[in-house]
């Protein structure tokens, strides 16, 4: 084999091990307890939805990139110091990049305004997590 074959083949087992990484970290993490899929939009991304994995671990919800290797998370929100403002469906612009039966929070932390995308469940789960909590100042 020539030197440019060696370096193809190794850069492209390279580049099937990282995908493998990737989707392996996915897995894992959707395995956890308290781990439910989710789009995150943040207004200094513009109108771009992010999609990542939520866990819930002790008084906070910690949500990772979904296209990631690493194990810290993207944000952290902390019980008591969040606040949804409106529930709607998803509006005419995003159906094409959510799902037609997600429910579209709007929220407020103390980091600032952002909307999450989850579904039925995740959000009855998310809203009973947040009033088992005392109220936001």
């Amino acid at each position: 084999m020539h030197a440019v074959d060696l370096a193809a083949v190794f850069t492209a087992v390279l580049v099937f091990v990282g995908f493998a990484g990737v989707l392996a970290r996915q897995r894992f993490m959707m395995r956890l307890p308290g781990a439910i899929a989710l789009a995150l939009q943040l207004p200094s991304r513009g109108t771009r939805w992010l999609y990542g994995i939520g866990r819930y671990v002790d008084g906070e919800f910690r949500w990772y990139r979904a296209l990631g290797v690493g194990t810290r998370p993207s944000r952290v929100l902390r019980r008591g110091h969040v606040q949804v403002l409106t529930r709607r469906s998803p509006v005419a612009s995003e159906k094409h990049s959510l799902p037609s039966s997600v429910i579209i929070i709007e929220c407020r932390s103390d980091e600032g305004p952002f909307a999450m995308a989850l579904s039925e469940g995740a959000y009855t789960g998310f809203v009973s997590w947040l009033e088992s909590s005392a109220p936001m100042p």
